[in-house]
């Protein structure tokens, strides 16, 4: 008797689908890298903005939480279901957002967690928002701005990420960034 004999594919668990959390400011470039990274990653978009667009037929409308976590999560759920890995655009700024959406029980499915944490200098963040089509209050952009770099909400690896990007969108080197980056992930899941 081999060594492997006696298991069946169902009594190892499955490679852990992967959940990109996309962390910046408005006008940071979350929605652009989102383009970049999906074909990339084999992974679905949900856009924060896309979802209030869906309920309340404009993305500027901030309406009720409550009203677009339940569509947010059953977007998240589908993507999971059909085999796809998720990637989230949003500005994740606060630390208790990003934990109560990667600690929520998935059932049976296993989720890898990875940030991909834009670090746009705010002035970059503020000229790329006024030539944007949805544009964002200034104030909302500086409060999230100073939130991501507070003590209390500064994405770190202890959250649960496996990994946690750093990028600089504004720097000429972007690119050669986020091929960084892949290898990181790329590198991870050879493991």
């Amino acid at each position: 008797m081999g060594w492997c004999d006696g298991f069946t594919n169902g009594s190892l668990p499955e490679a852990a689908q992967q959940g990109h959390l996309l962390i910046g400011p408005p006008g940071s470039g979350k929605s652009t890298l989102a383009g970049i990274l999906a074909p990339l990653l084999r992974a679905r978009v949900i856009s924060n903005d896309a979802l209030r667009k869906q309920l309340w037929g404009d993305a500027n409308i901030q309406g009720p939480w409550t009203e677009i976590e339940p569509l947010l999560h059953e977007a998240i759920d589908s993507a999971l279901a059909a085999g796809e890995n998720v990637l989230l655009d949003a500005t994740h700024a606060q630390l208790c957002w990003r934990q109560r959406l990667m600690h929520r029980d998935l059932g049976v499915r296993r989720l890898k967690w990875i940030g991909w944490w834009l670090q746009t200098p705010l002035d970059r963040c503020l000229a790329w928002n006024r030539s944007r089509e949805r544009i964002v209050p200034e104030q909302v952009i500086h409060a999230m701005h100073r939130t991501l770099t507070s003590r209390a909400d500064r994405p770190d690896t202890r959250e649960g990420f496996s990994s946690l990007i750093r990028l600089n969108p504004a720097s000429s080197d972007h690119n050669d960034q986020i091929n960084r980056a892949l290898q990181t992930i790329l590198g991870h899941e050879e493991r």
